[in-house]
């Protein structure tokens, strides 16, 4: 009778959660395998489609689909936020932001706020990441380099900490998983598309500076900028506020490309809200550049 009774009704929908997790988890662990053995090479004359990251591209977005589901029911919907943006901007913090603007417009429960909160955790994933790559990537460091992410790391870690505080941490592990194939499907081609008309034109336009090269690159993820950029400063080929400025440029670039995001596929509520943020962003980005400047 006790059992009986500490089963139901909270350990009941317990049970249904955990069982409509079994179909995603399913999808996840399927996609995960893609993404790690998918080649690595282009597979078009262009160099446009590269299988193991349309893959990645895929599995991040179904990866912030089902644990931001997931967490929410069972932690809240304030630490559902953070987590699915921390760990989904880890992965990619343009696919988190994509699918978070998607899901702001044809959700008719979408919380703007909780929306932001995720677009935080996502962007501090990934200044958070290029920080790491330039500390761990060269010989030859400098404190000057490294300003260009603390900067805009404070700033948003503290836009982070006071919105989470307006923002109830109620769970509600009545429901399932929301976890929908097409949409995401459909988010991946937009994405993809997005990606082949930036390959197209750095192809037309050459390689015509680092500048234009960074930019492009980092519309999408800083990352592979942040490496090449610091490799180049490891070999004497580029001076260390030539390699702040790309860093900046970089971090410009994926704050644009978010932005541009959220405008085109989010809601009106998040799009105010984002430009708010994004102010603020850009403002402590460019603090850190001409701090970091002057020290160099």
């Amino acid at each position: 009778m006790i059992a009986s009774t500490y089963d139901s009704p909270y350990s009941a929908a317990m049970n249904r959660t955990y069982r409509s997790f079994a179909w995603p988890a399913l999808v996840l662990l399927l996609l995960a395998l893609l993404a790690w053995f998918a080649p690595v090479a282009p597979i078009d004359p262009w160099k446009i489609l590269v299988p193991k990251k349309i893959c990645t591209m895929i599995f991040a977005l179904a990866f912030i689909q089902v644990i931001g589901s997931f967490s929410s029911k069972l932690l809240g919907a304030r630490a559902g936020a953070i987590l699915a943006g921390f760990f989904g901007g880890i992965i990619s913090s343009t696919a988190t932001t994509a699918g978070l603007a998607k899901k702001s417009k044809s959700d008719v429960k979408s919380d703007a706020q909780t929306e932001l909160l995720t677009f935080l955790a996502a962007t501090m994933a990934m200044l958070f990441e290029g920080a790491a790559l330039v500390v761990t990537g060269t010989d030859d460091f400098h404190f000057s380099v490294i300003l260009i992410f603390l900067g805009p790391l404070l700033a948003t870690t503290i836009m982070l900490i006071s919105l989470s505080h307006k923002i109830a941490g109620t769970s509600d592990s009545a429901s399932g998983i929301d976890f929908k194939v097409m949409p995401l499907l459909k988010l991946s081609l937009f994405i993809l598309g997005i990606l082949s008309l930036s390959k197209i034109l750095q192809h037309f336009m050459g390689k015509t500076g680092l500048l234009v090269l960074t930019f492009l690159v980092s519309l999408f993820e800083i990352h592979g900028s942040v490496i090449a950029n610091v490799q180049l400063h490891d070999l004497d080929a580029i001076s260390v506020r030539l390699l702040i400025g790309l860093l900046a440029l970089s971090v410009l670039a994926s704050y644009l490309s978010k932005l541009f995001l959220i405008s085109v596929l989010g809601s009106k509520q998040l799009r105010n809200r984002a430009l708010r943020t994004s102010l603020i962003l850009f403002l402590s980005l460019l603090a850190s550049w001409l701090t970091a400047i002057s020290l160099a």
